[in-house]
């Protein structure tokens, strides 16, 4: 008992530090990377914390499967350098009760992982997906943002907008560079707005100039206008709005689909998912398990040295386990056939750790059985 409470209260001081530390880490890159494409007009700067707490979300599985490996392999190394698994192994402790003591601390998170990987990984992705479908869907005046200049997507206009709409729906100071069929043509107008018109969205200028030549000749022409719409993109049409579930459901990515219609399927690339899925709580348990094994190394090794070894493991495994899933969709595995593979060769490695760091009972010899 005094084994247990002192095993998962250190266990639980490394976890919390480990967590802390990573969590922090990947909040960094994802505030980086994620402003990159607000400032790229790639994504709604309105929409930045929650993106952000969304991406957050996705990596919290790994975030918690790592620390959780790390904080069960350092207290089992402390253990090992100031010797106390030979004084608690001289009380009468067993191998099975150190597998037991971090199975027990590892269960409430390992829980999460579980959780979050079949239920919080595909519904963050699906409102991730759809925040950046409603972004796309504005027409490329609304994404500018004011005072910058903003390439549209198809790489063909260049906005600049001096003052932002307001409360009538009104952009002013509006310039517009098109490279379209070969001619370029700058328009700069007073003030614009949205407007539908025959299925069509257009963005109507007023009080502008219009400067249109051919690219290397000199054929300019100069119109004026008091008003002059440029269609921006084609509205969805009835029936593209009405679409089957089954064709939605078809042209929806894997890692948006719940776990239970995955697991009715038989779509080599859905199963890929799911193999994906259900390999991501299953790692983390053997890397836990793994872990007792791993700490029992010399003690005159550094804790550096013990933590790129687990940061390398658990890289390792991550990296079998995507290229599963790569085996899995390209039909050379079946679902069952990866899964088995993969983790049952995690699981013999594990034992083998086991039996050469003495955790597992060795078979009694001639000399002994005698």
């Amino acid at each position: 008992m005094l084994l247990d409470s002192s095993l998962r209260r250190e266990m639980a001081r490394h976890f919390g530090a480990s967590f802390t530390v990573l969590f922090s880490v990947v909040l960094t890159l994802l505030l980086i990377r994620i402003l990159g494409q607000a400032t790229e007009g790639l994504a709604n700067p309105r929409d930045l914390f929650l993106l952000i707490g969304l991406a957050c979300l996705s990596y919290l599985q790994f975030i918690l499967g790592l620390a959780l490996f790390i904080a069960v392999l350092t207290s089992f190394s402390r253990m090992h350098r100031d010797s106390e698994m030979v004084i608690w192994a001289g009380a009468g402790a067993t191998p099975g009760q150190f597998f037991r003591t971090a199975l027990r601390f590892s269960a409430p998170v390992l829980t999460v992982i579980a959780l979050l990987t079949l239920v919080g990984w595909p519904w963050a992705n699906r409102q991730d997906s759809a925040l950046r479908q409603r972004f796309e869907q504005r027409s490329d005046l609304s994404r500018a943002a004011p005072g910058q200049f903003r390439r549209s997507a198809s790489g063909m206009r260049v906005f600049f907008i001096g003052k932002g709409a307001d409360a009538q729906g009104l952009a002013h100071d509006i310039f517009i560079r098109d490279l379209s069929d070969g001619r370029e043509t700058v328009t700069v107008a007073r003030s614009a707005a949205l407007a539908n018109r025959d299925d069509s969205r257009y963005l109507m200028l007023s009080d502008g100039h219009r400067y249109t030549h051919t690219l290397g000749q000199a054929d300019y022409q100069i119109t004026g206008f008091r008003e002059m719409g440029v269609r921006v993109s084609a509205l969805s049409s009835p029936a593209t709005q009405a679409l089957p579930g089954a064709a939605t459901l078809a042209n929806t990515p894997s890692r948006e689909i719940d776990t239970p219609t995955l697991a009715l399927s038989a779509n080599p690339y859905w199963q890929g998912e799911l193999s994906w899925r259900i390999g991501v709580p299953v790692s983390s348990l053997l890397l836990v398990l793994m872990a007792v094994p791993l700490a029992a190394t010399n003690p005159r090794a550094g804790r550096a040295l013990q933590l790129i070894v687990a940061v390398l493991v658990y890289l390792v495994y991550l990296n079998f386990l995507n290229a599963t899933q790569h085996w899995i969709e390209a039909g050379t595995l079946h679902l069952g056939s990866g899964l088995l593979l993969l983790h049952g060769g995690a699981l013999l490695v594990l034992l083998a750790l086991a039996y050469a760091k003495d955790l597992l009972p060795r078979p009694l010899g001639p000399r002994a059985a005698a």
